[in-house]
């Protein structure tokens, strides 16, 4: 493989890397708008404003611009970069999803480039002649990508790397040059960055790092290299807290706040473990997922096998890049890099809201093929055969999975369905699969389809709610599929524990009532067929969910009369008054 790519010129292997950027992700333009692409661009209120939202979004947080529910996680962050792109993307074409991924494709293709150019004049310059192109190729085709370029809200993360990079080029070129300009420039790319996402933080740390492994930097130059952007970061914070304060952005929901139910030492251990699925979703990305919290990675007991093999991989990898660290290698980069840039989202400093999340390997996956371009490379001089089949193997394989889930992004439906299938212990994917099929089933003419979706309905609610019993959605979703379907009896069961669970809920009280009044009806009809124990039953039922119902105490009361049980008769008919009142 290599002697062909001996044959390619750079601008070749650059339209190479281009061409399968776009074409890998073309079908992603024919999907709709999922998951939290309301967030910045559909329900966004402040952003719909298009230009004249732009002030609005640089001083309120990232989710200022929509109504809040309880699923959102409200402050704690700002994003006022990202947001003013999508305003001035609504200001000239709408909400238009093809032009929005558009948009995200043609981002990743700059990237791309940009990372290439990078990477080949000056990071890998000394280095194999090729690895630079490997290195972009593999990042190119890798699958663990897909959430970030098909999924439109997460173009804040290719925005941030795009920036990062040029300010790290910008930079670079003000180490040959002296250019004020450009290390104006490159401070200027990098605040933007931070304003886009907090991902960019970790950038204080590579930039010494990179300027220590492939520029032979003294100590003191990358010092003083590293105090501007030091700076930066301040002047960032000084702006964040003053316009959001020091909101951590949770709401204490299971949804946002995985480790919720966890002690301080299984989400310690928990934590650990995450670390390590990162690892083997960047060699095995296979299956994924738009979510992994709560319980698809379930807590596990600190000294447990599965802590204790996260934890040892961990130290083994950290060694390896400290033993390392002097000679410069490629293996201790990559792994230090790697730890550095999905270190601030490993929630063991700050709660991020996720144990872990697809999007946020994005700039960490470089290590991944940094290491594995590397091995090929040095492979090949020896397994020729061996080594060229499982590159090409890999590529091959990653390419069919990316054009494959970027599919699967196509809308909700379609993502959640598919997702509660790879990740079936996820809380949230099986909340939002059932309510997806509660969606579509309203839009259904069948009425056999549409029990079909409202039992996949009662299927996904009831797997969450083994997952997480007495959580009120799941019980206000279950009551309303079982309601949907004509069986009031678990409808009435699961809306009135919604209903205890949240007793000033109003929702919660006009389906208990609404229901009430069925109970009370088939109970009427019921008495007047002469099948009075029917109408008893039926009768408590309606009282059960609205003891004002007074009609209904009054037939009851009849109906224990017509049994010769006064008793009851009797509380039914001072139930009645009571409730006439």
């Amino acid at each position: 493989m290599l002697n062909k790519i001996n044959t390619i010129s750079y601008p070749w292997q650059l339209v190479t890397l281009i061409t399968l950027a776009f074409g890998l992700n073309f079908n992603t333009l024919f999907n709709k708008y999922a998951v939290d692409d309301v967030v910045v661009l559909t329900e966004n209120s402040v952003v719909m404003q298009g230009v004249k939202g732009i002030p609005k979004l640089l001083t309120t947080e990232f989710y200022f611009g929509r109504e809040k529910n309880e699923n959102d996680v409200s402050g704690g962050r700002y994003r006022p970069f990202a947001l003013i792109i999508f305003a001035l993307e609504y200001q000239f074409f709408g909400a238009n999803p093809m032009i929005s991924h558009l948009i995200n494709v043609l981002l990743f293709v700059f990237l791309v480039a940009l990372l290439f150019k990078l990477f080949h004049q000056y990071i890998f310059r000394d280095k194999h002649k090729y690895l630079a192109f490997l290195t972009c190729l593999l990042f190119v085709v890798h699958p663990i990508h897909t959430e970030v370029i098909a999924n439109v809200k997460s173009r804040d993360e290719i925005i941030a790397f795009v920036l990062l990079l040029l300010s790290a080029y910008t930079l670079i070129r003000y180490s040959e040059k002296k250019s004020i300009v450009m290390i104006i420039s490159g401070l200027l790319c990098f605040l933007c960055a931070l304003l886009t996402r907090e991902s960019a933080i970790p950038f204080i740390v590579v930039v010494p790092l990179v300027a220590y492994f492939f520029f032979n930097q003294p100590i003191k130059k990358i010092i003083l290299l590293s105090i501007p952007l030091v700076l930066v970061v301040i002047l960032y914070m000084g702006i964040r807290f003053a316009i959001i304060g020091s909101n951590s952005g949770s709401n204490g929901g299971i949804l946002n706040d995985p480790f919720l139910y966890a002690s301080a030492s299984e989400a310690f251990a928990t934590k650990i473990y995450a670390l390590y699925q990162y690892i083997s979703l960047l060699i095995f990305p296979f299956p994924l997922s738009s979510d992994y919290g709560y319980n698809q990675i379930a807590y596990i007991p600190l000294f447990s096998l599965p802590f204790i093999l996260s934890a040892s991989l961990l130290v083994v990898l950290g060694i390896i890049a400290i033993y390392q660290f002097k000679r410069k290698t490629l293996v201790s980069f990559s792994i230090f890099y790697f730890f550095l840039t999905i270190f601030l989202f490993s929630n063991l400093i700050i709660e991020f809201g996720v144990p872990l999340a697809e999007r946020l390997l994005f700039q960490p996956s470089l290590a991944f093929c940094i290491l594995f371009a590397m091995l090929f490379i040095k492979a090949q001089k020896h397994y020729r055969v061996i080594s060229y089949a499982v590159f090409l193997l890999v590529v091959l394989l990653f390419s069919v999975k990316t054009v494959l889930r970027n599919a699967e992004w196509k809308d909700n439906f379609t993502l959640y369905s598919k997702d509660v299938q790879s990740a079936p212990n996820s809380l949230r994917n099986n909340l939002y699969a059932a309510n997806q099929y509660l969606l579509l089933a309203e839009k259904e003419e069948s009425q056999t389809i549409k029990n079909e979706y409202y039992q996949k309905a009662v299927t996904y609610d009831l797997k969450a709610l083994e997952i997480l019993p007495h959580y009120i959605l799941i019980y206000q979703d279950l009551g309303l599929a079982y309601f949907k379907l004509n069986d009031y009896t678990h409808a009435a069961e699961h809306w009135l524990r919604a209903r205890n669970i949240e007793p000033e809920n109003e929702t919660n009280q006009k389906r208990t009532e609404m229901l009430s009044g069925i109970f009370y009806n088939l109970g009427e009809e019921s008495f007047k067929s002469n099948k009075t124990k029917e109408a008893i039953e039926q009768l408590n039922k309606a009282v059960e969910l609205n003891e004002r119902h007074a009609p209904a105490w009054h037939l009851l009361a009849k109906c224990y009369l017509l049994i010769n049980d006064e008793a009851n008769a009797r509380l039914a008919m001072q139930n009645a008054f009571i409730a006439e009142k």
